[in-house]
């Protein structure tokens, strides 16, 4: 993979990546490890996801130039306001997915927990691609991570992910890391989609019914069908998952 290159075409389906929690399940206070996203045609992108996110930014988050973290915002205790923008925003019609594990997922021998959540997230990947015809090839966008960077490049073997489309044509895939400060509306709104796939996890580990809000708002509130894949097992040999449904 490579640093900040992303050019894609009109017919590339895009897609953002980033993490949330640790793989390894070490925090006690959130032994939880997933991957969240967001997925658009190239041609849908500017319309469907960059704009509208600048402008949400730029009138109600702080600044279309200052970058944008789900964490410090939700500890910011954000205002009426800016809830409902946020929620305005995710009634654009755009994919968004998360895998989710915490330290009870039993997992395969020599499979940790990374690996584990790759798996998943590529399968349904595969699903993605083949309800498009026209996708001649894939981008995959990763938020760069000292940590987690060498993990992706070993779980995502971009030369061997048979992502197919409707058509029946294998599809190209490239990949890109970007760090955060480089602001890319796609990686924000997939740090937004994960972080708030984490507090639904550990809302189902405190033993606790229902959605958070702002899952609702995010999954539930969807105009295209979501995908939030709460995971409890991994067979590794047949790519199973069994899931629980939020």
């Amino acid at each position: 993979m490579i640093d900040e290159t992303l050019a894609p075409t009109p017919t590339t389906l895009m897609v953002f990546i980033d993490e949330t929690g640790n793989e390894d399940y070490s925090d006690p206070k959130n032994p939880t490890f997933g991957r969240g996203g967001c997925a658009v045609m190239g041609r849908d992108y500017r319309k469907l996801i960059k704009k509208p996110w600048r402008r949400l930014k730029r009138e109600r988050l702080g600044g279309a130039n200052k970058p944008f973290h789900a964490t410090d915002f939700e500890q910011s205790r954000p205002t009426k306001v800016q809830i409902t923008g946020i929620n305005r925003f995710l009634k654009q019609p755009f994919w968004r997915f998360a895998t989710m594990s915490d330290s009870r997922t039993e997992l395969p021998e020599g499979v940790d927990g990374h690996r584990a959540i790759s798996l998943v997230t590529i399968n349904f990947m595969r699903q993605l691609v083949a309800t498009y015809e026209d996708a001649t090839d894939v981008a995959l966008v990763f938020e760069a991570s000292g940590r987690g960077d060498k993990l992706v490049e070993r779980d995502f073997d971009l030369a061997n992910m048979s992502l197919v489309n409707g058509a029946g044509k294998l599809l190209e895939v490239e990949g890109c890391f970007m760090a955060k400060e480089h602001m890319e509306p796609g990686l924000e709104v997939a740090d937004l989609i994960a972080h708030t796939a984490g507090r639904q996890r550990r809302h189902q580990i405190a033993g606790k019914d229902g959605a958070v809000k702002d899952f609702q708002q995010t999954y539930w509130h969807s105009p295209i069908p979501p995908a939030f894949m709460s995971i409890d097992t991994v067979h590794l040999n047949e790519l199973a998952v069994k899931e629980e449904k939020p």
